[in-house]
């Protein structure tokens, strides 16, 4: 593999990552990342505090202070206006955020498949779309409505440069690559647990 060959998409050394796909295949248990996410009310409003971390690699711990992440979720003003919120503001919304990140890691994986693959990718864009009927949310139709009108998602990918047909497929097969895109697409069962404090 030439130089040329090894950085064929811009920032990412392809010999590295085949490396680290070596080591991965050696011990895949080694690699499990373990991801966690969670929000806190602001105490008024729509308002919450998203943070990331902490995260495990291989089950061990991985701490960093760089790694506090913090990002302000809620709803939209006019929204939050329309239906009595004090004090409403412009905010994140949260399936807004749940679309980013299934745009951004689209994008990853088809990023790394056209580096491990040898696709001279040049550019790249995700979209992902969605319509939302409020009505469970706000309380004037049950939850089961989800499964009437949540039912399609959107992802428009626009990939630039000199692509064959084959590099097109890597492409195409990176998108089915992205766990965001597999959580999104397969129904995964979640599990939620309550507790309760005084």
């Amino acid at each position: 593999m030439t130089v040329a060959e090894a950085t064929i998409v811009k920032g990412i050394d392809a010999r590295q990552l085949e490396s680290f796909n070596k080591q991965y295949t050696a011990s895949p248990e080694k690699f499990v990342l373990g991801l966690q996410a969670k929000t806190m009310w602001e105490g008024r409003g729509l308002g919450n505090l998203g943070k990331v971390g902490p995260w495990t690699l291989g089950g061990q711990p991985i701490v960093k202070p760089t790694r506090d992440f913090s990002v302000q979720l809620g709803s939209w003003k006019e929204v939050g206006d329309a239906i009595g919120v004090e004090g409403a503001d412009d905010r994140i919304e949260p399936v807004e955020a749940a679309l980013l990140a299934l745009s951004s890691c689209v994008t990853e994986a088809i990023t790394l498949n056209c580096a491990r693959t040898g696709v001279p990718l040049e550019g790249l864009e995700v979209t992902a779309n969605m319509d939302v009927d409020p009505g469970p949310i706000i309380g004037v139709k049950d939850p089961s409505d989800w499964k009437n009108s949540l039912k399609e998602i959107r992802v428009n990918v626009t990939a630039r440069g000199k692509l064959s047909e084959r590099d097109r497929k890597m492409v195409e097969e990176g998108a089915t690559r992205s766990p965001v895109h597999h959580i999104f697409s397969s129904g995964k069962q979640v599990r939620t647990t309550f507790r309760y404090e005084a």
